[in-house]
């Protein structure tokens, strides 16, 4: 159901963002604001903001569809490669574990045990050292990924807010310039309009948000595999 509500969610910027392009340059009149706005006409009325907030949207969804793909425990730490990495490390077999590990050379694993192979050495810990830092910045590089993410639900909901100030200055300078007739409902319109773009900025920021939340359970997953796996495989490397 998650899934489901996040593509849901973004899917309606990415039908519409090329739409939101045009920019508001005037109020509408007392009939044109009478008239109830397509969902084209709201996204269009929210101005040159709801460009930035479409474009963090798409970008939003393919962060989240390469996650989704991607950020896998049984992907990036499967078990079945480490227990057959290990099997041959502990038989001394370290041309084996390298083919089995070259085969699979996507997972995090896999770079562990190669940086560890190509530097061993049993007199000192520079295979340790090498294997070590292959984890930390692998898992560095997880983080920063769905980190991405973060910035974009701290992001959307500023820049609808920035929308919504801008749209109610303009509304406000143009208000006095009518009649006392139609000052009310311009007024109204203004505002309606002004208060797109913070919708729109929580329509992206919300869904972003339970992403995030989905994918960094993921990430942490991962790393608990690869601390606790990445201590056995240094061991089987360095064993004299």
């Amino acid at each position: 159901m998650a899934n489901v509500t996040i593509f849901a969610f973004l899917a309606l910027f990415l039908v519409h963002a090329p739409h939101a392009w045009a920019q508001v340059t005037s109020l509408p009149s007392s009939d044109q604001a009478a008239t109830e706005m397509t969902l084209w006409q709201t996204l269009k009325a929210g101005g040159g903001v709801m460009v930035v907030i479409g474009f963090l949207s798409v970008v939003a969804m393919a962060i989240i569809i390469y996650d989704f793909m991607m950020l896998n425990v049984n992907k990036l730490a499967p078990r079945s490669l480490f227990l057959e990495v290990i099997k041959k490390l502990e038989a001394r077999d370290f041309a084996g574990a390298q083919t089995a590990c070259l085969k699979d050379n996507n997972t995090i694993i896999s770079k562990i045990v190669l940086a560890g192979l190509e530097r061993r050495n049993p007199l000192d810990s520079s295979a340790r050292e090498a294997m070590e830092n292959t984890a930390h910045i692998e898992l560095i590089n997880l983080w920063q990924n769905i980190n991405y993410l973060s910035d974009i639900v701290a992001i959307a909901p500023l820049l609808g807010l920035l929308g919504t100030v801008l749209g109610m200055i303009q509304a406000f300078r143009a208000v006095p310039l009518q009649s006392a007739s139609v000052k009310t409902t311009l007024l109204a319109a203004g505002i309606s309009k002004a208060m797109v773009t913070t919708a729109s900025g929580l329509v992206v920021a919300i869904p972003t948000l339970i992403a995030y939340s989905y994918f960094r359970g993921q990430v942490q997953m991962v790393t608990n595999a690869i601390e606790i796996y990445s201590t056995d495989i240094i061991k089987s490397i360095q064993n004299k």
